[in-house]
């Protein structure tokens, strides 16, 4: 039994309630037409105006591990305080932490995963839910608003790989988190050139489709993407629509409402997405074993803030279902922490067995994170600053670093058509793509038109995006694909032989 359906069975028996929440292309000729072009589809005056790297750090990945301070376990009830104290709180208690106490008194302590699915995606307390997070006004800055280069070199990914699956007619997208949907609308103005290629997104069943949660970034993707005329401008109820090139956009809430046709081939993208993805956290016992973090309500009089952090008493039933698929080492020094995307997993498995399944196609994930199964990276994000995890949740951004291993050995469980590679580093996958020769073109398109500003722009998002100081080291890109495609961009990624032995 694969890791998805012991996810699905594992379900039942939780504590709470869980809502839904960084070489070149073959034909040489025709990338070098998009390299050296002056259309102004290709220059930089023809992007966003709110790409800018003045005075916006990448503040989500740098934050550094801590061990998460458990107020006490819960292996005997009777500590539970038989007073409540709300004077020394740091603030008076929210709505929403109102509304997570209701869960936790009805249901008990619940798991990590669902206080961050909660924060990020309640329908009404949600983080991102109501309201613009991204770019310099809001709490973080993606690469796609640092620079069109980012989106540009996702595009010739998208196209090379294209072309290694043997320039299929039909082509299906499909983005994880698209923000405010400037990666897509980059990719799809920057491929143009590549008349094949869009053609094939024109056709039936093919297209884009987006897996979005919020209704406000809904809305800021569809007016990046539509044409000005389409419905869906003006209607919450009205999920697709096309670009003024004619492609269809389709939204959706999760990967399982988008159509599995095995006649049309997908590329997945997933930038930034799987830091958002709810967490598990075990913490290891002498006497007890492995025991899951929870969180639970405080009433405590010395704790400032209205929610705790709290210990399972013994192994429950995910971690069972985890030592079961061997993600948890038999034993552990008392008090060890270890976070494990479960979550993550879980879709990642989800796109291999869509892969497999089709016969060909391609994912790739770029985000921050490490080859290495990570003990304790949750960090929460208000304003460019690092807050509390119980600061008024529901306002700040809440993320982890992504355990690349994980997810690259979970694919590789499966044993169907499909591999993992990776991770390797984004400043090095995006110079393989070809971003120096494309920066290259447009500073030169710029200087002919006497814009020295947009060409230092240019410049100090190409460094941000590169530089091992910066981006370019700390973000790493792991592709999925299936066997039968050797995808560009992966030239300097390790081989794990010991580790697939040890899988076989």
């Amino acid at each position: 039994m694969n890791l998805i359906r012991n996810l699905s069975i594992t379900s039942l028996y939780r504590t709470a309630t869980s809502i839904p929440r960084y070489q070149l292309p073959t034909h040489y000729c025709s990338q070098k037409s998009f390299y050296t072009t002056s259309n102004n589809n290709h220059n930089i005056s023809d992007i966003n105006n709110d790409k800018t790297t003045d005075n916006v750090k990448d503040h989500r990945a740098k934050g550094e591990s801590k061990e998460l301070k458990l107020s006490f376990d819960t292996s005997d009830l009777s500590q539970f305080p038989k007073e409540i104290h709300t004077k020394n709180k740091k603030y008076p208690i929210t709505e929403f932490e109102k509304y997570l106490h209701t869960v936790s008194k009805l249901r008990g302590p619940f798991p990590i995963d669902t206080f961050m699915r909660e924060c990020l995606t309640n329908p009404r307390f949600g983080y991102y839910m109501n309201k613009d997070v991204f770019g310099k006004g809001g709490d973080f800055i993606t690469a796609p608003e640092i620079s069109q280069l980012f989106g540009e070199m996702v595009g010739i990914w998208c196209v090379s790989t294209w072309e290694k699956m043997g320039k299929p007619k039909s082509l299906r997208l499909v983005e994880f988190g698209p923000g405010r949907g400037t990666l897509m609308s980059d990719l799809l103005r920057s491929t143009r050139v590549f008349k094949d290629f869009q053609d094939a997104l024109k056709q039936e069943r093919a297209g884009v489709y987006l897996i979005e949660a919020s209704p406000h970034n809904r809305q800021s993707q569809k007016t990046k993407l539509l044409y000005f005329k389409e419905d869906a401008l003006k209607s919450e109820v009205v999920n697709s629509g096309k670009t003024p090139s004619d492609i269809s956009v389709h939204w959706k809430n999760t990967l399982d409402e988008v159509p599995e046709d095995i006649g049309v081939p997908t590329l997945y993208i997933a930038q930034e997405f799987f830091d958002a993805l709810p967490v598990n956290m075990f913490q290891f016992s002498k006497s007890r074993g492995w025991c899951e973090i929870l969180v639970d309500e405080d009433i405590t009089k010395d704790s400032p803030y209205h929610l705790r952090f709290v210990l399972s008493n013994g192994p429950n039933a995910m971690v069972a279902t985890i030592q079961q698929k061997q993600l948890l080492p038999e034993f552990g020094v008392d008090g060890y922490q270890m976070e494990l995307g479960v979550s993550g997993m879980g879709i990642a498995q989800k796109i291999s067995q869509r892969i497999d399944t089709s016969g060909t196609g391609a994912a790739i994930i770029i985000d921050y994170g490490y080859d290495k199964v990570i003990k304790n990276s949750l960090q929460a994000i208000r304003d460019h600053q690092f807050v509390d995890l119980f600061d008024k949740p529901g306002t700040s951004d809440l993320s982890v670093w992504v355990d690349f291993q994980s997810l690259r050995r979970c694919i590789k469980r499966l044993k169907n058509q499909t591999t993992s590679i990776g991770p390797v580093d984004q400043g090095i996958f995006l110079k393989e793509l070809g971003i120096e020769h494309r920066a290259m073109a447009i500073a030169q398109n710029l200087e002919k038109e006497n814009q020295p500003e947009k060409v230092e722009e240019l410049v100090k998002g190409y460094q941000k995006l590169v530089d091992p100081v910066e981006m370019g080291t700390t973000y790493k890109v792991l592709t999925i694909t299936h066997k039968s495609i050797e995808p560009y961009g992966f030239s300097t990624a390790k081989s794990y032989d010991d580790e697939d032995l040890m899988i076989e």
